[in-house]
């Protein structure tokens, strides 16, 4: 629906003549901009479940590759479904577990896009009503990362904290919500942050993993022969991946063209150049995404009922690894 409304502005004539002149190195660079994206994801998630567990590379990475593969053809990114099932039967480990570092990714990844967000206010002159937005957003994602921080570095007075709110919701809302228990849940699997040299590896592959987003957004640009300032690659990524954070269309398809092609005309690019720039952009980091995680799956032995069981969250039939001891243990800082 999006692309239909986008194309009524432009001609497909217009975009036809800008398809043409895409140059073919900048599409290289976007190729390898996403693999390094991958590899660094693959990495820093096995961080998550240290200091008690080391989980192989090869397995992190194959899961992701497929979850985002199978995200690309299917709604809602429903994709994910697949990493606790895939990874937790691989390593034997529990589904909550491999959950809860799904969610930290996240919190990492919105708090990459905090900062990028405050960098992008304070560089650059935005409409009072942009700005205005920014720095909402960034305050209530600087709130709810500080919230999962002291989860895990003060967890017994943030637990209370909680479960005073729980009884003071109207309607009962906080016992039918069951909200102390899902919080203390969750906060089991805050552990690694209670780890400083744990912080250090995390907020450095989460720095390594969006500068690879950040080259794929300049590289898509200078595949059609724009050269984007950096509060326009920073405001085109936080669009992008803002959009891509809600769960949406198979691919994002739409979403992402809507919000690439808002972001490069907000600095000027002609509407035409704007979507062929998305067009490009999206199908090279599909289509990457595509090959990657059909390597991964027929390298892993997985078959098509496996992924439909974990679509539906069973366990496939593939034989879980043996659990080993961790030669990179590190013990909690005292």
């Amino acid at each position: 629906m999006a692309i239909f409304f986008l194309l009524q502005k432009v001609s497909l004539e217009q975009l036809g003549q800008q398809l043409s002149t895409a140059e073919p190195f900048p599409i290289v660079l976007i190729v390898a901009g996403v693999i390094g994206s991958l590899v660094t994801r693959a990495i820093r998630w096995g961080i998550f479940f240290l200091p008690d567990r080391r989980v192989p590379f090869r397995p992190l990475f194959g899961t992701l590759a497929i979850s985002y593969m199978a995200s690309t053809f299917l709604p809602l990114r429903a994709g994910e479904l697949l990493r606790p099932v895939f990874l937790g039967q691989r390593e034997g480990l529990s589904g909550p577990r491999v959950l809860a570092t799904i969610l930290l990714e996240k919190l990492f990844d919105f708090l990459a896009l905090a900062v990028m967000l405050a960098l992008l206010v304070a560089t650059t002159p935005l409409p009072d009503l942009a700005q205005a937005a920014g720095v909402t957003i960034t305050t209530f994602i600087l709130a709810g990362f500080g919230f999962v921080v002291a989860l895990a570095v003060w967890r017994a007075p943030t637990l209370r904290l909680v479960g005073c709110i729980e009884s003071r919701l109207p309607l009962g809302l906080g016992a039918r919500l069951r909200l102390a228990n899902a919080t203390r849940q969750f906060a089991e699997g805050t552990d690694p942050l209670r780890v400083a040299r744990v912080w250090v590896l995390l907020l450095t592959w989460s720095a390594i993993t969006w500068m690879c987003a950040l080259a794929s957004g300049w590289a898509g640009a200078l595949a059609l022969g724009v050269h984007l300032s950096l509060p326009a690659i920073l405001f085109l990524t936080v669009l992008t991946s803002t959009g891509q954070a809600v769960p949406s269309s198979p691919g994002y398809l739409g979403v992402y063209h809507a919000a690439a092609t808002f972001a490069l005309t907000f600095f000027g690019i002609d509407s035409a150049l704007a979507l062929a720039i998305a067009l490009v952009s999206w199908a090279v980091t599909y289509g990457t995404l595509v090959v990657v995680g059909l390597i991964a799956f027929w390298s892993g032995g997985y078959t098509f009922g496996d992924l439909l069981a974990g679509l539906r969250g069973q366990g496939s039939k593939m034989k879980s690894a043996p659990i080993s001891p961790d030669p990179l243990y590190l013990a909690p800082d005292s």
